[in-house]
């Protein structure tokens, strides 16, 4: 009778050990993927960072503000425990940096005897688009008796990111041309060809809700603070290091404000168990 008991005991506590497996995730799916898109209007950029700059327009060079802001993303995610998630996520994000302070581009630089040559031309330059491409770890936690993913949570990521320019020849125009081809002269010669691409970090904690659908599909909704550092700047040119009119180091300290001052985003999507 005592042998009968203990083993009804264990069995009963075999089961609710699996019975309590099986809440953890969503409808027992541990494993969900998120797609969904980021986007923001950059204000401090706009009201601290930057005068507003120029986009081309049927040919012509137009004063904007720099509102270009988006980003999309996808992470795969596995729920550990009821309240606590972990993820890698992928995104790609799309902005603009205004290279000028004002309309005057400058350049001082040594040629081959060793003479110092100082330009200065008044200019337009348009803004210099930047694609930025996120590696990120990132753990979940769910808010107020919620459950990853369904309900409240935080997230908190650290990522690595890598900075490209995919459109480096940018429109210009010169406000006292002086030669025919000096606006082709200008461009050949705009931004360092040594500044490629940049590489640093992105620190991320965010706030979500997902909202239920189906039983396999959530709708998700938060928004995001974000803060970046770049790495190497001493790897970069100087101005009277470099014969361009934009050296390494300018547009690497450009860029790296465009990156601090861009620290909200809001985004939208789905959550998809599997």
């Amino acid at each position: 009778m005592i042998i009968r008991k203990t083993l009804l005991c264990w069995l009963l506590l075999v089961c609710a050990s699996f019975s309590g497996a099986q809440e953890v995730g969503y409808y027992g799916h541990r494993i969900f993927l998120e797609l969904d898109g980021q986007g923001q209007i950059p204000l401090l950029q706009n009201i601290f960072g930057e005068r507003k700059g120029y986009v081309s327009k049927g040919g012509t060079l137009n004063s904007s503000y720099n509102l270009l802001d988006v980003a999309y993303r996808a992470s795969l995610n596995v729920a550990i425990t009821e309240p606590v998630g972990f993820g890698i996520e992928f995104s790609q994000r799309f902005y603009k940096v205004n290279l000028q302070s004002i309309d005057e581009i400058t350049r001082n630089y040594k040629d081959s005897s060793g003479v110092m040559i100082t330009e200065y031309l008044p200019a337009k330059v348009a803004y210099l688009p930047i694609r930025e491409t996120v590696f990120m770890p990132k753990l979940f936690v769910a808010l107020n008796d919620s459950r990853v993913p369904c309900g409240f949570a935080s997230e908190i990521g650290i990522g690595y990111s890598l900075i490209q320019f995919p459109q480096r020849d940018l429109e210009v125009e010169l406000l006292d041309q002086q030669q025919p081809d000096q606006t082709a002269q200008v461009k050949d010669k705009l931004l360092d060809s040594r500044a490629e691409e940049f590489r640093g970090l992105v620190f991320m904690y965010g706030f979500r809700m997902n909202y239920p659908l189906t039983k396999r599909v959530l709708f998700h909704i938060g928004f995001r603070y974000q803060y970046a550092m770049q790495f190497n700047k001493k790897k970069f040119r100087r101005m009277d290091e470099s014969e361009y009119w934009f050296s390494g180091r300018e547009i690497w300290s450009k860029v790296n404000l465009r990156r601090q001052l861009g620290i909200f985003s809001f985004g939208t999507g789905l959550t998809f168990t599997l």
